[in-house]
């Protein structure tokens, strides 16, 4: 269903497109709404061995265009 701030559903369907293929990369979804989202990068056993256990994150967003872009995002607080 669409909302408000994306009558069409132009910017989920953008989203879900985009989520779906760094999911099938390993990424983990932490968590998102209709036009933004937080994903992990995947974690490699070795590097979470020698105490390096998080990846890094990022911000997934999509204009009012349907233009997804993918930013740093801080690290997860402890």
């Amino acid at each position: 269903m669409a909302g408000e701030i994306d009558p069409l559903g132009e910017r989920k369907n953008a989203l879900d497109r985009f989520l779906e293929e760094r999911v099938e990369q390993d990424f983990t979804i932490e968590t998102r709404t209709d036009t933004h989202a937080i994903i992990a990068e995947p974690v490699h056993r070795f590097w979470s061995r020698l105490g390096r256990g998080a990846g890094r994150r990022y911000v997934v967003e999509v204009d009012e265009h349907g233009r997804v872009t993918m930013s740093a995002a801080e690290a997860r607080r402890t």
